[in-house]
């Protein structure tokens, strides 16, 4: 899915070089940090070699003492609009909402901006402490005890496994200092009076996590 700020007036630090390996499984949401460009690593001509501009990266993992670290947007469904799927894998994408269409239609398509990773190798990193919205695929995993169910839950980014590397975790010990702070689900973000699981008789799923961002200053 993806990340959602939710604090108004939010603007993310930039757009970072996506380290290669991660780019293949990231979705939105996972902790990522700055890191030294690698040797081998495919990168736009403006993220290194220039003495002008930072060699630097952006890979998901756990976060050390004083390293400079955030949320990473770009999701795969979700990116730029409260809802819908992103159809394509150019810039230049739409996002097909539903209308009694197939999501993979033309019909209804209206842009509101690409995937950066996919058109520049490049992943936007938000690292305002504040609140965001983390869809579950972002955890390590989406059952059990990866989790969280109790406000204040602290939480961390995965340390090891090239699929599961940034992802959200409750375990501590070898995955760094703690990133965020899980504060509670949101079941139900309709925008009209009667929420879906009242109108529907359905029981509210939770649509994403509100957490709070300790951020690089914390």
């Amino acid at each position: 899915m993806a990340l959602k700020p939710l604090t108004p007036g939010y603007l993310p630090s930039g757009q970072y070089d996506l380290l290669d390996s991660f780019a293949a499984n990231f979705v939105g949401g996972e902790v990522g940090v700055l890191d030294t460009l690698e040797s081998g690593d495919y990168y736009a001509a403006d993220a290194g070699g220039s003495s002008i501009t930072p060699d630097v990266k952006v890979t998901g993992g756990r976060v050390s003492a004083g390293e400079f670290y955030g949320l990473v947007d770009d999701g795969t469904s979700g990116y730029g609009t409260s809802f819908g799927t992103i159809i394509g894998g150019t810039v230049g994408q739409g996002t097909g909402f539903a209308s009694g269409v197939a999501s993979s239609s033309a019909s209804g398509i209206v842009v509101v901006g690409p995937r950066t990773s996919f058109g520049s190798g490049k992943a936007t990193l938000w690292t305002q402490p504040g609140l965001y919205g983390i869809t579950s695929d972002a955890f390590v995993s989406t059952t059990g005890t990866d989790l969280p169910t109790a406000v204040n839950t602290k939480l961390y980014g995965k340390n090891t496994g090239a699929a599961n590397a940034g992802k959200l975790t409750l375990a501590s010990g070898s995955n760094g200092i703690q990133a965020a702070v899980f504060l509670n689900t949101v079941s139900d973000s309709s925008l009209v009076s009667t929420s879906a699981a009242a109108a529907t008789g359905s029981a509210s799923t939770a649509e994403y996590y509100a957490v709070y961002l300790l951020g690089a200053s914390a």
